[in-house]
């Protein structure tokens, strides 16, 4: 999200999932990575290997030093063909979206 401290979280303590604060509410490389090498210390800890299949944003860097998570990247505009689901989900989600309350 773009707020440090979005209002929605007032009174939570803890969330479940990363949250992570960005001025333009984007992905970046900089938070994927910080993300992918935290989990790759938990997968370590944990002795589990991954692989994890993902598309070709510029916010998807290589990422040399992980151990126990294998990046496999899709070739460009291929994830509408190589994954059919995202376009049902991504239409339906811009769609229905309008009626969801969404903290910015």
């Amino acid at each position: 999200g773009k707020s440090l401290k979005p209002q929605c979280f007032k009174n939570v303590k803890k969330l479940p999932v990363e949250y992570t604060a960005n001025k333009k509410a984007w992905m970046t490389s900089e938070i994927f990575k910080n993300y992918l090498l935290k989990w790759n210390r938990d997968l370590q800890t944990k002795k589990r290997k991954i692989l994890l299949v993902i598309d070709n944003c510029p916010a998807h860097p290589k990422i040399p030093d992980l151990t126990n998570i294998k990046l496999v990247f899709l070739p460009p505009n291929a994830t509408s063909i190589l994954q059919p689901m995202d376009m049902g989900v991504i239409k339906n989600l811009k769609f229905f979206s309008e009626d969801f309350l969404f903290c910015s």
